[in-house]
């Protein structure tokens, strides 16, 4: 699995280099959305490494080539999760490196602010994106990958957004809610969150193995 892992850094390397300049360009040198969180920007980043890393294996077969390898499935699949991790940890690397750099320069009102409770929702976001997203990439392979994480984005967004239109109508102020949650002060409820998020994802593995070893490649 290490192989694969490093397999998808030696495919992503001039994006890497390509997010951290637009990163650093848009977020630090232009001031784009000044005084947002920094897990923002980071979140940003790790997310287009992540996808772009899913799309260029379907665009280049890599998934039936692997599949051919002595090479289990349940290896491909956990290093597409484990992918998750590694892209998230180099992206909130870079950006804290940008961050740093920026600081020697400019006013520390005007650079992305650190969070605790704003890095757990942002990465609680990610989690359940990606427990929708893989199980749907390795059912569906190329046949959506190249919109995929659109429809995800869209589903994603539109049953939160119907789910909160309905609390609110049975007068349940979830919307403020959840507003409130990158500042609200309270490690158990952050930890309760990440924790469900994990959660969801381990399920999502499960199903994106399940769904991996019945496939006919």
């Amino acid at each position: 699995m290490i192989q694969l892992l490093m397999k998808d850094i030696r495919i992503q390397k001039r994006f890497i280099a390509l997010g951290f300049v637009f990163v650093g360009f848009f977020f630090f040198i232009l001031g784009a959305f000044e005084g947002m969180p920094l897990s923002v920007p980071a979140a940003i980043f790790g997310h287009f490494l992540i996808v772009v890393a899913s799309k260029a294996d379907e665009k280049n077969n890599n998934g039936r080539m692997l599949a051919s390898f002595p090479l289990r499935r349940t290896d491909i699949v956990t290093a597409k999760y484990a992918g998750i991790a590694m892209f998230m940890a180099i992206a909130f690397a870079l950006t804290s490196l940008w961050r740093w750099l920026a600081g020697i320069f400019l006013p520390a009102r005007e650079l992305p602010w650190f969070s605790a409770q704003s890095i757990v929702v942002t990465l609680l976001i990610l989690l359940v994106f990606y427990a929708i997203y893989f199980p749907v990439f390795f059912a569906a392979g190329s046949r959506l990958v190249q919109v995929l994480d659109l429809i995800v984005i869209f589903v994603v967004g539109g049953a939160a957004l119907l789910v909160i239109r309905l609390l609110e109508w049975t007068n349940i102020g979830v919307g403020s809610f959840i507003r409130s949650l990158p500042e609200a002060d309270g490690l158990p409820l952050s930890l309760w969150m990440l924790g469900g998020g994990l959660v969801l994802l381990l399920l999502s593995w499960c199903l994106s193995v399940y769904v991996y070893r019945s496939k006919n490649l």
